[in-house]
């Protein structure tokens, strides 16, 4: 009889084994809402600030940084399959302040203008879905960021006199990491980084006649921690 148990008892483990990770595994059409804390942490390259047109204008390493910014993210994922999903990334907008660095622009002002930012991102995600808590995923896809309430600092303002700021809008690739650790069959926490290619033009045309241009690439890393819950 012991001879019978024991085959019994470890085809009843497996089959355990088996339906905990049916439980906590993806399955098509399912629905994962994720929030929490999201960093935006620019890793800029600045071109010269051009007076002008004149790069010189300003001194020969005149740029701009950009500093982080941490909000409430969202995304909202749809299973296609076991492994496949298709996220959209969202967020309460992201402020930052554009500083002078180097040159003679940098010894004028300190911050030169704030500005808010949404970045949506649509991304293809594979899920490594096998089946234990922690379960890992990569993503590529599409970022568009849109850039608004652009306004001059009260620094650049004393220094230059008034005026108003713009800085384009920006298509770009996105690419992320991720693990989801399941607690239960419906509840998760998650940890996720992004790259994000982000260039845009500011113009700053000032009340008095004159221009100031730069390009920067802003390249975010953006890094979140969140809660899911899977529908």
């Amino acid at each position: 009889m012991k001879n019978v148990l024991k085959p019994l008892s470890l085809a009843a483990a497996i089959s355990a084994a088996l339906i905990s990770g049916q439980a906590i595994a993806y399955d098509a059409g399912d629905w994962i809402v994720r929030g929490g804390a999201t960093t935006v942490a620019p890793d800029e390259d600045s071109g010269l600030v051009a007076l002008n047109g004149s790069t010189a204008a300003l001194g020969d390493n005149s740029k701009v940084s950009v500093d982080d910014d941490t909000q409430l993210g969202l995304t909202v994922e749809y299973m296609l399959n076991s492994n496949w999903g298709v996220e959209v990334l969202a967020a309460t907008p992201f402020s930052h302040t554009a500083s002078a660095k180097g040159g003679t622009l940098s010894t004028l002002t300190d911050d030169v203008a704030d500005v808010k930012q949404l970045p949506p991102t649509v991304s293809a995600v594979y899920h490594f879905n096998n089946g234990e808590e922690l379960q890992p995923y990569v993503g590529v896809g599409i970022n568009y960021t849109v850039f608004f309430s652009e306004d001059l600092s009260s620094d650049t303002v004393a220094v230059l006199g008034d005026g108003n700021v713009e800085l384009d809008d920006s298509w770009g690739l996105a690419l992320q990491i991720g693990v989801d650790y399941h607690l239960n069959e419906r509840w998760l926490v998650n940890a996720s980084v992004r790259w994000i290619d982000i260039d845009t033009e500011a113009t700053i045309k000032l009340d008095s006649g004159s221009r100031v241009d730069v390009d920067v690439d802003i390249d975010p890393m953006v890094y979140s921690v969140m809660v899911g819950y899977k529908f």
